[in-house]
């Protein structure tokens, strides 16, 4: 929950929705401060421009990128493409189609073969995803009905194997 004081009051007031007895939930007004404390960051915004800095990430994060789904949306910045073990949830729909990922692609920040897997190799453990305890692991998620028609897809294919 990051920004002006309005993004701070609506921070707030989620974590008092979400607030339960199992976890703490609270609204940051520092990002960079809030980031800095994190083990896992769900990063859901409409941004053109990152508002999460790899600077901010220590080592042993992992970085959920959910917002960005056009090819002029980012939410976190060069350094952090860049340190990250990357993961998408489709190769094919996402490296060259959200922001994400093709603005550091056509810049050289990344390569191709540094998004490591997407969830077809992640969910059958076709690769290993995070590899060390110290690694920071970035999820660029290109959402859209094709995450579900995916998952669907996975979930048949696993009980039709299992009769």
């Amino acid at each position: 929950m990051c920004g002006s004081d309005h993004g701070a009051r609506s921070g707030r007031a989620l974590a008092a929705e979400w607030l339960s007895g199992d976890f703490t939930v609270e609204g940051a007004p520092d990002l960079s401060e809030a980031a800095g404390k994190a083990d896992i960051i769900s990063c859901a915004t409409t941004a053109r421009e990152p508002v999460l800095g790899g600077a901010w990430i220590r080592p042993g994060t992992h970085v959920d990128l959910i917002g960005p789904c056009k090819a002029d949306m980012r939410e976190a910045d060069d350094d952090l493409m860049s340190r990250a073990s990357l993961f998408a949830d489709s190769r094919q729909t996402t490296l060259h189609h959200i922001g994400e990922l093709m603005i550091p692609l056509s810049s050289g920040v990344i390569a191709e073969n540094n998004v490591l897997g997407d969830l077809y190799d992640l969910i059958p453990e076709l690769i290993e995803g995070r590899k060390s305890a110290e690694k920071i692991t970035v999820f660029g998620n290109g959402g859209g009905a094709r995450l579900d028609l995916m998952m669907v897809n996975f979930i048949s294919k696993r009980l039709q194997s299992e009769q």
